[in-house]
Protein backbone atom coordinates (compact mmCIF):
# COMPACT_ATOMS: atom_id res chain seq x y z
CA UNK A 1 0.00 0.00 0.00
CA UNK A 2 1.12 3.59 -0.33
CA UNK A 3 2.93 5.09 2.66
CA UNK A 4 3.15 8.55 4.17
CA UNK A 5 6.44 10.41 4.33
CA UNK A 6 6.71 9.75 8.07
CA UNK A 7 6.16 6.00 7.60
CA UNK A 8 8.88 5.83 4.94
CA UNK A 9 11.28 7.93 7.02
CA UNK A 10 10.72 5.75 10.11
CA UNK A 11 11.26 2.57 8.08
CA UNK A 12 14.47 3.87 6.51
CA UNK A 13 15.83 5.10 9.87
CA UNK A 14 15.25 1.64 11.34
CA UNK A 15 16.99 -0.06 8.39
CA UNK A 16 19.95 2.32 8.51
CA UNK A 17 20.41 1.54 12.22
CA UNK A 18 20.39 -2.21 11.62
CA UNK A 19 22.88 -1.81 8.75
CA UNK A 20 25.00 0.48 10.93
CA UNK A 21 25.19 3.06 8.16
CA UNK A 22 25.73 6.79 8.60
CA UNK A 23 22.15 7.87 9.04
CA UNK A 24 21.04 11.44 8.53
CA UNK A 25 22.95 12.36 5.38
CA UNK A 26 22.00 9.14 3.61
CA UNK A 27 18.43 9.37 4.80
CA UNK A 28 18.12 12.97 3.59
CA UNK A 29 19.45 12.07 0.12
CA UNK A 30 17.14 9.06 -0.19
CA UNK A 31 14.08 11.07 0.89
CA UNK A 32 14.90 13.84 -1.60
CA UNK A 33 15.30 11.33 -4.39
CA UNK A 34 12.01 9.62 -3.54
CA UNK A 35 10.28 13.01 -3.54
CA UNK A 36 11.81 13.84 -6.95
CA UNK A 37 10.54 10.56 -8.37
CA UNK A 38 7.06 11.22 -6.98
CA UNK A 39 7.00 8.26 -4.62
CA UNK A 40 6.42 10.47 -1.59
CA UNK A 41 3.35 12.67 -1.69
CA UNK A 42 1.32 13.03 1.48
CA UNK A 43 -1.56 14.64 -0.41
CA UNK A 44 -1.95 11.60 -2.66
CA UNK A 45 -1.52 9.28 0.31
CA UNK A 46 -4.26 11.08 2.27
CA UNK A 47 -6.62 10.93 -0.71
CA UNK A 48 -5.89 7.22 -1.15
CA UNK A 49 -6.42 6.53 2.56
CA UNK A 50 -9.78 8.34 2.59
CA UNK A 51 -11.00 6.55 -0.53
CA UNK A 52 -10.01 3.17 0.94
CA UNK A 53 -11.82 3.94 4.19
CA UNK A 54 -14.89 5.07 2.30
CA UNK A 55 -14.93 1.81 0.34
CA UNK A 56 -14.05 -0.79 2.94
CA UNK A 57 -14.21 0.42 6.57
CA UNK A 58 -16.17 3.67 6.75
CA UNK A 59 -15.31 5.96 9.62
CA UNK A 60 -16.21 9.53 10.48
CA UNK A 61 -14.17 12.50 9.35
CA UNK A 62 -12.97 13.11 12.90
CA UNK A 63 -11.46 9.62 13.20
CA UNK A 64 -10.07 9.68 9.66
CA UNK A 65 -8.30 12.95 10.41
CA UNK A 66 -6.84 11.46 13.58
CA UNK A 67 -5.60 8.36 11.72
CA UNK A 68 -3.93 10.48 9.05
CA UNK A 69 -2.28 12.79 11.57
CA UNK A 70 -0.93 9.71 13.41
CA UNK A 71 0.61 8.65 10.12
CA UNK A 72 2.41 11.98 9.92
CA UNK A 73 0.29 13.70 7.30
CA UNK A 74 0.11 17.49 7.65
CA UNK A 75 -3.19 19.13 8.59
CA UNK A 76 -3.48 20.82 5.20
CA UNK A 77 -3.27 17.53 3.33
CA UNK A 78 -5.75 15.92 5.75
CA UNK A 79 -8.27 18.71 5.30
CA UNK A 80 -7.70 18.65 1.54
CA UNK A 81 -8.49 14.94 1.41
CA UNK A 82 -11.55 15.13 3.66
CA UNK A 83 -13.12 18.38 2.53
CA UNK A 84 -11.34 18.88 -0.76
CA UNK A 85 -12.64 19.92 -4.09
CA UNK A 86 -12.83 16.27 -5.12
CA UNK A 87 -15.55 15.51 -2.56
CA UNK A 88 -13.87 12.19 -1.83
CA UNK A 89 -15.68 11.37 1.35
CA UNK A 90 -19.39 11.36 2.07
CA UNK A 91 -19.72 10.77 5.81
CA UNK A 92 -23.49 10.26 5.72
CA UNK A 93 -23.27 7.58 3.03
CA UNK A 94 -20.61 5.68 4.98
CA UNK A 95 -22.71 5.77 8.14
CA UNK A 96 -25.76 4.51 6.24
CA UNK A 97 -23.82 1.59 4.79
CA UNK A 98 -22.45 0.31 8.08
CA UNK A 99 -25.75 0.74 9.93
CA UNK A 100 -27.63 -1.08 7.17
CA UNK A 101 -25.45 -4.11 7.92
CA UNK A 102 -26.05 -3.86 11.69
CA UNK A 103 -29.80 -3.16 11.76
CA UNK A 104 -30.94 -6.77 11.20
CA UNK A 105 -29.03 -7.73 14.34
CA UNK A 106 -30.73 -5.01 16.38
CA UNK A 107 -34.22 -5.30 14.83
CA UNK A 108 -35.82 -7.11 17.80
CA UNK A 109 -34.59 -4.58 20.37
CA UNK A 110 -36.88 -1.85 21.74
CA UNK A 111 -36.68 1.46 19.87
CA UNK A 112 -34.79 3.30 22.60
CA UNK A 113 -32.21 0.53 22.87
CA UNK A 114 -31.73 0.50 19.09
CA UNK A 115 -31.17 4.25 19.15
CA UNK A 116 -28.55 3.84 21.87
CA UNK A 117 -26.80 1.07 19.94
CA UNK A 118 -26.70 3.07 16.70
CA UNK A 119 -25.52 6.22 18.45
CA UNK A 120 -22.77 4.40 20.37
CA UNK A 121 -21.62 2.39 17.36
CA UNK A 122 -21.35 5.40 15.06
CA UNK A 123 -19.80 7.70 17.66
CA UNK A 124 -17.06 5.15 18.36
CA UNK A 125 -16.29 5.22 14.64
CA UNK A 126 -15.86 8.99 14.67
CA UNK A 127 -19.07 10.17 13.01
CA UNK A 128 -20.48 13.58 13.89
CA UNK A 129 -23.61 13.81 16.00
CA UNK A 130 -25.50 15.50 13.15
CA UNK A 131 -24.74 12.54 10.89
CA UNK A 132 -25.69 10.08 13.61
CA UNK A 133 -29.05 11.70 14.33
CA UNK A 134 -29.96 11.81 10.63
CA UNK A 135 -29.08 8.11 10.26
CA UNK A 136 -31.13 7.25 13.35
CA UNK A 137 -34.10 9.19 11.98
CA UNK A 138 -33.76 7.43 8.65
CA UNK A 139 -33.37 3.85 9.92
CA UNK A 140 -35.53 3.83 13.02
CA UNK A 141 -38.24 6.04 11.61
CA UNK A 142 -38.89 8.16 14.70
CA UNK A 143 -37.39 11.54 15.37
CA UNK A 144 -34.20 11.14 17.41
CA UNK A 145 -35.45 12.90 20.54
CA UNK A 146 -38.89 11.31 20.58
CA UNK A 147 -39.35 8.27 22.80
Amino acid sequence: RPRSEKEIRDFLEKKLKTWKTAGQHTLKKVMERLRELGYIDDGKFAAWWVSQRASFRPKGKRLLGLELRQKGVARGAVEGALEGNLGLYNELEGARRIIAKKMPTWSKLPVLERKRKVFGFLSRRGFSSATITSVIDEFIGNRYNSE
